[in-house]
């Protein structure tokens, strides 16, 4: 009753196919088979397909390649919501230690906790906080064994649950599937999907699936690692692609089309009568689907009716049976329809009667839709489109091409930051290196330091590379290095060892490297950290990985890394000294501020990158590109902002300085020229017109006029 046998538990997955799995079914397959710690602790972000790996132990055993010490074990799935459901303490307690007890006496065994957090939960609340205890002594006799199945967020807590967990169990942290493996899977699922919604999808649709799913990790809804991210996103596509096109049909959409391009009237008239046949036979087609669909449902109340009226004479006859001798049923009853009377077995004939006409008015239902849909393919526009809706981002930038983006990635850089041409050319040229060369390096995608006086532009750049190669401004993470100057600020990291507070929290870092892999992370102000801190990001650098408290490793290799620092500050603020020596006098500072072997895995040192002061054009164009961009957000209420060259050059000549850099002129142009547009139009709702903007040198301050169109 609380044990479900592998091979049940298979049956309940029919057609149940691992692909993609590979290695992780023979590194978790020698784990069970070897004398020590031979239990698993299985664990991974939702979606991943923890409980999938643990399903395709059981169907391995079908598989004629399998190793005999696989074939050998027995696994038995744990009913834990049987088992709890009483909340009677001791009936649980009594029934669990009976489960322990079958398990020892069956040799090969092992015991498989799907929710391994739920479990532990629902002992607790009623009473049998000792079970995690009770498991792991029995598991230490070595006659059976365990996996437990956790989500990685809930790991700490049950570590936590018993200090024998790192004795006996093995921690296999299951990773995303990737490239060809991700692919395999997501395609055997599509055929399920396809199968489901009665609706070929493309192969580009997959791709196309994949590809969003894995750039832009950020949008809700769709699970939280792949696979399980793909496979919702097709899901959804599927749905809202069957929904529009049981509407319309994409062919009376096609010939309207065409109908709207033709100049020729015989090619109009004959397209009108193909669109005018398309769309009767359409709806004919849809008029009979929603025939048998509602056959289906009037068929099915009718059945629920006399299920009723059976139920209700039964009772009435058992009733009648107390009071009554037994003697009275007669040989034709007994015979014709067992214990049931005349008017009973009527009624369950016409349940037969019934079922036959539903199964065929099912199949007649089935065919109808297979013949509507039988023009109908899910391709990469329906699922960009989808995908659009969730996210939020345009489809036309979903569209974008990848070579062309990384071919534009220097223009597009360089309309953002300014005055920084070579820094520019550089990071665009290892960027485009990095994307397409896909060389086996250890380490991140790239990593960077960026050094510089404030506000010339290295905040800027992280978040134009952000934008530019992985999407979106919201693929970069930052952390301000001044919240780690204390020596433990390692364990903030990374997480604090085990016994310690905030252990079961885990690393700031780590964490959220493992539910964001994919993005920009910048480490800003890194000379205010601890030293101990650059020993986590020596390893991070080299070898691109990192393990937490809990001994999940973490991989940095499709994380683009940005360091900025402050030091050599005083140099390049120093007008009497050139951007060269400047820079030169800020090296010196770096080296014996830091470790060679910090430095050098910055390429080299090669991308250790000097921001240079702004000359006064630059400023001048920053101020007018903040102009464009209060043009371009006040355009559709029909407002323009003017603002004349002098008045900007005048401008930035009084307000720049050079200790705030090009930050302190765009706030001034929000805290004083923005109010009053925006009070203007509180009060004028209706007016459209033009915003004149002139500087008074001696006020130090703008002067605002508006002209009413």
């Amino acid at each position: 009753m609380y044990l479900v046998r592998g091979r049940e538990y298979l049956a309940q997955h029919p057609n149940f196919t691992l692909v993609g799995r590979e290695h992780d079914l023979e590194r978790i397959s020698s784990i069970l088979i070897r004398k020590s710690s031979n239990s698993l602790l299985l664990t991974g972000p939702a979606g991943v397909g923890v409980s999938t790996l643990t399903l395709g132990l059981q169907a391995a055993k079908n598989n004629p390649d399998t190793p005999f010490d696989l074939i050998v074990k027995k696994l038995f799935w744990l009913n834990c919501d049987a088992l709890f459901s009483s909340g009677d303490s001791t009936k649980i307690n009594n029934e669990f230690q009976s489960i322990l007890k079958k398990l020892m006496q069956t040799p090969e065994s092992v015991l498989i906790i799907t929710d391994t957090a739920n479990f532990l939960e629902a002992a607790h609340n009623t009473g049998n906080a000792h079970f995690i205890n009770a498991l792991n002594n029995a598991d230490k006799s070595n006659n059976f064994q365990v996996i437990l199945e956790v989500r990685d967020d809930k790991l700490s807590s049950v570590l936590k649950a018993s200090t024998n967990m790192p004795e006996l169990y093995t921690l296999y942290d299951v990773k995303e599937p990737a490239g060809d493996n991700l692919n395999s899977i997501v395609t055997t699922v599509a055929k399920e999907l396809s199968a489901y919604h009665k609706i070929e999808v493309d192969k580009d649709a997959i791709d196309e699936a994949i590809h969003l799913t894995c750039k832009y990790r950020d949008s809700l809804g769709l699970g939280g690692a792949q696979p399980q991210r793909a496979i919702s996103l097709l899901d959804r596509a599927l749905a809202s692609y069957r929904q529009l096109t049981h509407k319309q049909h994409p062919k009376i959409a096609e010939l309207m089309g065409k109908i709207a391009k033709s100049t020729s009237e015989t090619e109009q008239h004959d397209l009108r009568q193909q669109l005018e046949q398309w769309q009767q036979d359409w709806q004919n087609l849809k008029s009979e689907i929603s025939k048998t669909y509602q056959y289906q449902r009037d068929a099915e109340t009718l059945r629920f009716k006399l299920q009723d009226e059976i139920t209700q004479l039964q009772e009435e006859e058992d009733n009648n049976k107390n009071s009554e001798s037994v003697s009275i049923k007669t040989f034709a009853q007994l015979t014709a329809g067992g214990f049931d009377s005349p008017a009973v077995s009527k009624l369950k004939e016409k349940i037969r009667q019934i079922d036959a006409e539903i199964a065929q008015n099912n199949e007649q239902h089935q065919k109808l839709v297979m013949l509507a849909n039988k023009d109908l393919r899910l391709n990469r526009q329906e699922v960009i489109a989808e995908f659009s809706k969730i996210s939020g981002i345009s489809a036309n930038k979903l569209d974008e091409n990848e070579v062309e983006n990384l071919i534009n990635l220097e223009a597009n850089l360089l309309s953002r930051i300014f005055g920084q041409d070579n820094i520019v050319k550089h990071v665009a040229n290892s960027v485009k290196v990095a994307r397409v060369d896909r060389l086996e390096e250890s380490g991140p995608a790239m990593s960077y330091l960026f050094l510089g006086p404030s506000g010339v532009g290295k905040t800027e750049m992280a978040k134009a590379l952000a934008e530019y190669v992985y999407g979106d401004e919201k693929s970069l993470v930052r952390f301000d290095m001044s919240e780690y100057m204390e020596k433990h600020a390692v364990a903030k990291l990374i997480g604090a060892p085990p016994g310690y507070e905030g252990f079961e929290a885990g690393g700031i870092l780590t964490n959220s490297v493992r539910t964001k892999p994919v993005g920009i992370y910048l480490f800003d102000e890194i000379e205010k950290a601890h030293p101990d801190v650059f020993n986590i990001f020596l390893q991070i650098l080299s070898d691109g990985r990192l393990t937490d408290n809990v001994g999940r490793t973490v991989d940095f290799s499709d994380i683009m890394i940005i360091m900025t620092s402050n030091i050599g500050q005083p140099y390049y603020l120093d007008p009497n000294l050139t951007d060269e020596e400047a820079r030169e006098l800020a090296t010196n500072e770096l080296n014996n501020t830091y470790r060679s072997e910090l430095l050098n895995r910055f390429n080299g040192r090669e991308n250790i990158l000097h921001f240079k002061r702004l000359p006064m054009e630059v400023i001048e164009r920053i101020i007018r590109r903040e102009i464009d961009k209060l043009n371009q957000s006040y355009s559709h209420r029909g407002y323009t902002i003017e603002i004349k060259d002098s008045c900007i050059s005048t401008f930035c000549h009084d307000h720049y300085d050079i200790i705030r850099g090009a930050r302190g002129l765009p706030g001034y142009i929000k805290t004083n020229v923005r109010p009053f547009i925006v009070n203007h139009i509180l009060h004028n709702p209706h007016d459209q017109g033009v915003f004149k903007a002139i500087y008074n040198q001696q006020a130090h301050s703008f002067d605002m006029e508006f002209y009413k169109n």
